[in-house]
């Protein structure tokens, strides 16, 4: 049965139009529910400065920028968790204003570093970067690399839609 219109959206509103499996949204639910929690856990382990703390020209501001980082991932990562927590995601088009997207595909940038970094680590980059057959890997690793490629693709998708001169660059 096709949906029924909603209301008319606001000319700058973007839709998430993916659509995918409901056990694959439950996979996408614990991994972005895994990187956030780990954000909690240790939110300032990877704001750490290079090099010698002691040579920083402004502990107070570099500690201020740290802070202001820390934040702006933990906002960007409980935006992709509304979203992917959102019983119409993957079934039906999803609403987002333009800074929700915006903080959508900076949260899904690092959750799929995270997938990589754990899930994918044993695969080399031209393995999850082009063509693989998802069968002869284990259970996780398939649901890793799906979540991945789900992301990848949410990503182009919200930054075409926030700048259509994407496509052309």
């Amino acid at each position: 049965m096709p949906e029924e219109p909603g209301p008319p959206l606001p000319a700058e509103t973007l839709c998430v139009r993916l659509r995918f499996t409901p056990s694959l949204r439950e996979v996408l639910i614990d991994i972005v529910g895994r990187v956030h929690a780990a954000q909690a856990a240790a939110p300032e382990a990877h704001l750490a400065p290079r090099g010698n703390p002691a040579e920083s020209p402004d502990p107070d501001l570099q500690a201020a920028w740290a802070e202001g980082l820390r934040e702006r991932e933990e906002y960007d990562t409980r935006g992709l968790l509304a979203l992917v927590m959102n019983p119409q995601f993957g079934l039906a088009d999803i609403p987002l204003p333009p800074a929700a997207a915006e903080a959508v595909a900076r949260a899904s940038v690092r959750v799929r570093l995270y997938v990589r970094e754990t899930l994918l680590r044993d695969l080399n980059a031209d393995e999850v970067d082009g063509e693989l057959d998802v069968f002869r890997l284990p259970p996780a690793e398939q649901q890793g690399y799906a979540c991945f490629r789900l992301l990848a693709h949410l990503e182009e998708d919200l930054i075409l839609q926030l700048d259509p001169g994407a496509a052309k660059a």
